[in-house]
């Protein structure tokens, strides 16, 4: 909402001692008919300028969003992705509130017991118009608390025991974990979701700590970027409603980018 075309505002926000900054600004049209792979194209052409001034990050802290997550990481090739522990919070505990059925049902518990044989493929619920509960109000938070855990466990931190875990061992863990959660509890529902969502082989290194396993990042959320986009709306754009796209982009760059500049020096 920072302009009356309704155009996507991206920012790259880096960390200098303990300060956010940005660093690059991007406007991206959102009518409609911009697919992600139309996206991600954009954020490529977008990033590989900052690569070819110089920029290698270690870490690329994002939501939940796989265009900027595909984009970064076919930029920078060793980058670790990390989302944002802020926005994993949120997703998960709006979808255990909710006790909407899904239309189908995308789950191969087959494949899933070929990469851990725990896993029984016959866990699996049907499809009813019955109600249902996805995750009682009781246990949600015994489902993030597990969660919160498995994301903050990294092959440089010992466990309570003073044993170090490789990456694959930490992962196997938290699954074997979260799964015999759901079972004893009778939650197939609960399972496929986390499973899809967060713990198959395609997800999990997204937002496990654990995932990149010689490093790891201080941050831990995105929440200077939540800042910035704050202070851009509320100390620079606070008079404006809806305004013109090149107005904002005069804003930034007459005021905001030198706001940051003194600030930096």
């Amino acid at each position: 909402n920072t302009n009356n075309l309704k155009f996507e505002l991206y920012v790259v926000h880096a960390e200098v001692d303990g300060m956010g900054f940005p660093l690059s600004y991007l406007f991206l049209e959102n009518n409609g008919n911009c697919g992600n792979g139309v996206r991600t194209g954009v954020i490529i052409d977008f990033l590989l300028q900052l690569k070819t001034l110089g920029l290698e990050p270690e870490f690329f802290i994002t939501d939940k969003d796989f265009a900027q997550i595909s984009a970064a990481r076919f930029v920078w090739k060793n980058i670790k992705v990390q989302l944002c522990l802020w926005h994993i919070k949120k997703a998960v505990e709006a979808r255990l509130s909710s006790n909407k059925i899904p239309q189908q049902i995308n789950y191969n518990g087959i494949a899933a017991q070929q990469q851990f044989s725990f896993i029984d493929p016959s866990f699996r619920p049907s499809l009813t118009k019955e109600k249902i509960v996805f995750c009682p109000k009781e246990i949600r938070p015994l489902i993030w608390k597990m969660i919160n855990n498995h994301l903050h466990q990294h092959q440089l931190i010992p466990t309570i025991n003073g044993q170090y875990l490789s990456s694959a061992e930490i992962w196997t863990t938290a699954v074997q974990e979260i799964y015999n959660f759901c079972q004893q509890n009778s939650l197939p529902w609960l399972w496929i979701y986390l499973w899809n969502e967060w713990y198959n082989a395609d997800r999990w290194f997204l937002w496990f700590r654990a995932g990149c396993s010689y490093k790891l990042s201080v941050f831990k959320t995105n929440m200077f970027v939540e800042s910035h986009w704050k202070v851009l709306k509320r100390d620079f754009l606070y008079k404006f409603f809806r305004p013109r796209l090149d107005l904002v982009v005069f804003i930034i760059m007459e005021q905001v980018v030198p706001h940051n500049e003194r600030k930096f020096d």
